[in-house]
């Protein structure tokens, strides 16, 4: 039996480390492959015609509070197209907030209309958000939403103190 009192064999060791340095790269290599395919996923999802149409009923049919109720009331599946459309954006933003897609990415290809939705989306979120419990509903379509929203062209500059239109 041989013990460590002697030199240690350098290949084993240097082979052992090389092999670590490889599958850590591999690894990483293998993380970013899979949130770029989870994007273009997401990206697939987000373009489906259910979701399009939802956006586009929210722009079109939802825009006071009352719309959303008459809504709500007379054409349901059209309510809950934009309820859906809300909820996969919420998903959405789920996924940039914990890492599973790159925030620059999706802010890239979707920040104007997810900014966008997010203004279309006041009178709803209004109605929707009203009943018991749904207060606390699509928390992270809310925080990117807004965040979004305040970075379009012509959104107010938070540093301007006048109220202006933020045009820089």
């Amino acid at each position: 039996m041989r013990t460590l009192d002697g030199p240690i064999d350098v290949l084993p060791v240097a082979v052992s480390l090389v092999a670590l340095i490889v599958s850590g790269l591999t690894y990483r290599d293998r993380r970013q492959q899979d949130r770029r395919d989870l994007f273009l996923k997401l990206h697939e999802r987000l373009l489906e015609p259910d979701l399009q149409r939802g956006r586009r009923l929210l722009h079109t049919k939802a825009r006071t509070v009352r719309e959303v109720e008459s809504l709500r009331d007379s054409s349901p599946d059209e309510y809950d197209l934009i309820n859906r459309a809300i909820a996969m954006s919420d998903v959405a933003a789920m996924y940039v907030a914990r890492g599973y897609v790159d925030r620059d990415d999706f802010v890239g290809e979707w920040g104007v209309a997810y900014g966008r939705l997010w203004l279309a989306a006041e009178a709803f979120l209004e109605v929707r958000l009203r009943y018991p419990g749904g207060e606390a509903g699509w928390p992270y379509f809310r925080s990117l939403g807004r965040e979004l929203a305040d970075a379009l062209p012509g959104a107010a500059d938070p540093s301007d103190s006048s109220g202006g239109s933020g045009s820089k």
